[in-house]
């Protein structure tokens, strides 16, 4: 179509929108920059969450370290009862034996809606739910520390609850990062260890990972990980069998006043505690088997129990296959991804 002008001379009419071709090319030309951002993109969200993470962690420990600024101790990790009782009597001197005996594993058969850790060595909580259990805060109430106002547990009727509305809290958990149900029963037993009954211990899952429900941070008290052969843990793995448990680590420095030819290695924070997010894939390193406990260093060493030297000492070739003689996988998970308190790297392993 021609248009005649002002002059009188025809003009060509103007072509409205864009052909196929030129439609076809932009968007291809689109499709390659967003094909080029997309890996940027991802790889600093990356970065942000596990700066996220590390943070967290740290702020995490700050809490424990005001804890131990207020009761002049640090709080047990659960895995031992006379380690805890000493630590309540400690942190709260005028506690009501009534009090005391909510926790109590001879109790067990009393109070196992209140925790359900009671199996094996006295354990009351496992490492995961100590660290809620002690950070969310106590009741003023100097004799009735757990059941006083703004204490963890809450009478109805003749059973206790969880308190959402604990006081005196040495960190604020989020609480829509903490296991615990509308009916104030804490979910984790259900998720992650069924089919134990719940219990009023929540766990407080890490920050963002890759599986559905997560996976807790976990803490670890220097009294019970320094107890060699058998070192607390955590079970804590939703999707993998080889997931492994989350346990404590070791330090790359021996013990040199160990009188064995092969000296065992040290832990991490070996006086004070230790506290572990899985990291982005909410995986902990570990090992699964039957052959053994196996600890890993901070830097990624793989070390197991040897009775000679008493402690763990790293794993030589002749001593691996007995570890995964009925794994053909190798069930090893890799170290690169989970985050430590004790370390100055924002990954566990990165540096080895």
């Amino acid at each position: 179509m021609h248009q005649t002008g002002s002059n009188g001379k025809r003009v060509k009419g103007i072509r409205a929108g864009f052909t196929l071709v030129e439609l076809l090319v932009v968007v291809a030309i689109i499709g390659l920059l967003v094909g080029l951002t997309i890996p940027a993109v991802f790889a600093a969200l990356g970065v942000f969450n596990r700066a996220a993470c590390k943070f967290e962690v740290n702020a995490l420990s700050d809490a424990i370290e005001k804890y131990r600024s207020k009761y002049g101790d640090y709080p047990p990790d659960g895995s031992s009862w006379p380690v805890m009782e000493a630590h309540l009597r400690k942190a709260f001197p005028n506690i009501l034996v009534s009090e005391l005996n909510l926790l109590n594993p001879a109790n067990s058969a009393t109070y196992a809606y209140i925790h359900n850790d009671y199996a094996g060595a006295g354990r009351v909580m496992d490492p995961a739910e100590a660290l809620v259990f002690f950070l969310g805060g106590f009741s003023s109430d100097a004799q009735r520390p757990f059941t006083g106002p703004g204490g963890p547990f809450v009478l109805n009727g003749s059973a206790y609850q969880y308190n959402g509305s604990r006081q005196n809290s040495f960190y604020d958990f989020p609480a829509a990062r903490l296991t615990m149900s509308a009916s104030l029963v804490s979910t984790d037993e259900t998720v992650y260890d069924s089919p134990i009954t719940p219990d009023l211990m929540p766990v407080f899952l890490s920050y963002k990972n890759k599986l559905e429900f997560g996976n807790p941070y976990v803490y670890f008290d220097s009294r019970t990980y320094q107890s060699k052969a058998n070192p607390p843990s955590c079970n804590y793995h939703l999707t993998r069998a080889s997931a492994g448990a989350a346990r404590p680590y070791l330090s790359e420095q021996v013990n040199t006043l160990s009188t064995a030819t092969n000296k065992p290695k040290l832990y991490e924070n070996k006086q004070t505690f230790q506290i572990l997010s899985p990291g982005l894939d909410g995986q902990y390193a570990g090992m699964v088997g039957s052959s053994g406990v196996v600890l890993f260093t901070s830097k990624g060493v793989l070390c197991s129990y040897d009775s000679t030297s008493l402690g763990f000492v790293p794993l030589t070739s002749n001593l691996l296959p007995a570890f995964v003689l009925d794994n053909s996988q190798m069930r090893l998970r890799p170290m690169t991804d989970n985050v430590g308190n004790f370390t100055e790297s924002n990954i566990l392993g990165e540096n080895k």
